[in-house]
């Protein structure tokens, strides 16, 4: 940082290369997401949804939580003891756990 920006604090701070880790850790600690609570009316409809799609095999777009972002896929579900959805990249499995939407495309 150049002096004449205007922040001379800044400039003239140390900072030890452990303590740079730390505060990077941190930070990226801080910016992660928590899960959304959901309650069980919301759960049902999910639900609904997603046994509607299996027995008209219509397809579905399902957003999956993630601590940096969510993650929408989208495919026909099936349900074979688990709970899974043939995408054009092939089968994969659905997390019951990250579910925050299911909704019928």
């Amino acid at each position: 940082m150049k002096m004449n920006e205007g922040n001379l604090f800044e400039a003239m701070r140390l900072v030890l290369p452990e303590h740079r880790t730390m505060m990077q850790q941190w930070q990226s600690e801080r910016s992660l997401r928590n899960p959304p609570t959901l309650s069980e009316d919301e759960f049902q409809q999910m639900q609904y949804t997603w046994s509607e799609a299996i027995q008209n095999r219509s397809r579905v777009r399902v957003t999956l939580f993630g601590a940096k972002g969510d993650t929408v896929v989208e495919g026909v579900p099936m349900y074979h003891g688990r709970l899974r959805m043939a995408t054009e990249e092939g089968v994969q499995s659905v997390a019951v756990e990250r579910l925050v939407a299911v909704e019928l495309v």
